[in-house]
């Protein structure tokens, strides 16, 4: 007999499909379009996703509610039309905005009662980048917990603002993103035609600031940077800063071609109203990065985000060095960890691979797959489209 999820979907296995929605319009009316035609998986994942409940839980407590009224009155000062993406959705999904809300803020909400006990936090997406003469890639995994397998798209968007969304700071973005069901664009993998293909490590310090701004509107912003140095304007969020923490991995390609590769880690100044930030420059060696600081002197979490990154990282260090793309993939395909692999794909396990991605910067291509890039075809092959790149340099 098929076990059934909380509204009667079957389980039904991991697909091997990939949805792309192309859309045109203003911050609202592509959150419309995104919630409108997803409306069913949206629906689905906020019946079906844990997390959420606790966060229902922490909201209803004085501290909750106080933290999420003060995100949220910050988030409509610093990016409205953000937050107009984000009630485009609800509305277009016929779903709370409350409760994507809740999403977005995550551990924001989840620990406001406890923030300053140990948390046991979960977590496992892995990147390698490599950037040399003859071969730029970057490849990642996609982990997250088990009810967002299947529970996601993708989503190709030219953002054209409204006056008074550039009013407030709103510029012109075309981008592609892979999206959690519900969520803003940018907390995953993407690329935008400025020159931009990135990737995103979550990170737990141990410490958050609820109220400060949460890590997945940094990243949306992340999707409209048009050059490294916007980016960490965008990654500092001057006058407030980051309530809770991750890493991004990008590669930047110029007018003239040329490629730079980058990880600048993220966390919240329990001292001060930016976010504290670490780059690293890879000239010659590749780019690996889990999901544990490894330059920034942060106090994070214990518990297995913190173990499964330890075994990710001497798992994929006892590959050889990356050369090409099939290094890559091969990888990122690793299954050797007896507790926690590269590849996460076992059925008891709370956090799941739930594609990987492959950006070929050679051939301009983005590559998902849902099974080890190794063995399969990618099930979705996108084009890598820079248009915009000449407008800024």
């Amino acid at each position: 007999m098929s076990k059934c999820l909380n509204n009667g979907e079957k389980q039904i296995g991991r697909r091997r499909a990939v949805p792309v929605l192309y859309v045109q319009g203003s911050h609202y009316e592509v959150g419309f379009d995104v919630g409108r035609t997803f409306s069913s998986i949206i629906k689905n994942f906020l019946s079906n996703y844990g997390n959420l409940r606790d966060f229902e839980k922490e909201y209803k407590t004085n501290d909750g509610r106080k933290a999420y009224e003060t995100t949220l009155a910050n988030m409509k000062q610093r990016y409205p039309y953000y937050v107009k993406e984000m009630q485009g959705i609800a509305d277009g999904a016929n779903v709370s905005f409350h409760q994507l809300f809740l999403l977005q803020m995550d551990d924001l909400i989840g620990t406001v009662n406890d923030n300053k006990i140990p948390r046991d936090d979960t977590g496992g997406c892995s990147s390698i980048g490599i950037c040399s003469p003859t071969s730029t890639v970057l490849g990642h995994t996609e982990d997250a917990f088990s009810e967002t397998l299947n529970h996601f798209y993708i989503t190709s968007a030219h953002i054209i603002p409204t006056d008074e969304d550039k009013e407030h700071g709103a510029i012109e973005e075309r981008f592609a993103s892979l999206c959690y069901a519900g969520h803003l664009p940018g907390y995953t993998m993407g690329y935008n035609e400025y020159g931009l293909v990135f990737s995103i490590n979550t990170l737990s310090p141990l410490i958050l600031k609820p109220g400060n701004t949460p890590r997945t509107f940094i990243t949306r912003a992340l999707l409209g940077a048009k050059s490294f140095y916007d980016a960490e304007r965008i990654l500092l969020d001057e006058g407030l800063g980051i309530g809770n923490g991750f890493s991004v991995n990008m590669i930047w390609t110029d007018s003239w071609g040329s490629r730079q590769l980058y990880n600048v880690e993220v966390a919240p100044d329990l001292k001060g109203n930016k976010s504290l930030i670490q780059i690293h420059k890879y000239d010659k060696e590749p780019l690996v990065h889990c999901n544990r600081y490894q330059r920034a002197n942060i106090s994070e979490v214990t518990g297995p985000i913190i173990d499964s990154s330890a075994a990710r990282l001497e798992a994929i260090h006892a590959h050889p060095t990356p050369k090409n793309r099939k290094d890559i993939e091969d990888i990122l395909s690793d299954q050797t960890g007896k507790n926690f692999t590269v590849f996460q794909d076992r059925v008891d396990m709370v956090i799941k691979t739930i594609a990987a991605g492959v950006f070929d910067l050679d051939n301009k291509t983005w590559s998902i797959y849902i099974n080890k890039p190794n063995i399969s075809e990618p099930v979705a092959i996108l084009p890598i489209r820079f248009s915009l790149i000449d407008s800024v340099h």
